[in-house]
């Protein structure tokens, strides 16, 4: 359904991951708490966004680093086929060549 549309999943997730970020931040910003509370309780919930995105990049990294590998292969299998097909073809057309400039025989 995402893709219907132009947007990958993982823009989706993100989407669905920031508005949770908002969403939390001002609930603890409109919380009926004393100051120095609302303080402690948005360094605290900073920090836990801080440690889970930094698992989320890596793991982003990860699979980035795996599609990247895999796509060079894929380049690299698709070379080989396009370049042996073009020598293949480079053969037919020199033996065609040879043959449309031989001299025919009677």
């Amino acid at each position: 359904m995402a893709e219907d549309r132009g947007c990958s999943g993982s823009a989706v997730v993100l989407s669905f991951l920031l508005g949770g970020v908002v969403g939390a931040a001002l609930a603890i910003l409109y919380a009926p708490w004393e100051g120095s509370k609302s303080r402690e309780k948005l360094k605290d919930f900073a920090g836990e966004v801080k440690e889970k995105s930094g698992h989320v990049s890596e793991d982003w990294k990860e699979k980035a680093a795996t599609f990247i590998e895999k796509g060079k292969e894929f380049v690299e299998q698709k070379r080989g086929i396009l370049s042996s097909a073009f020598d293949t073809g480079k053969e037919a057309m020199m033996r065609e060549k040879e043959e449309l400039t031989k001299p025919e025989e009677a």
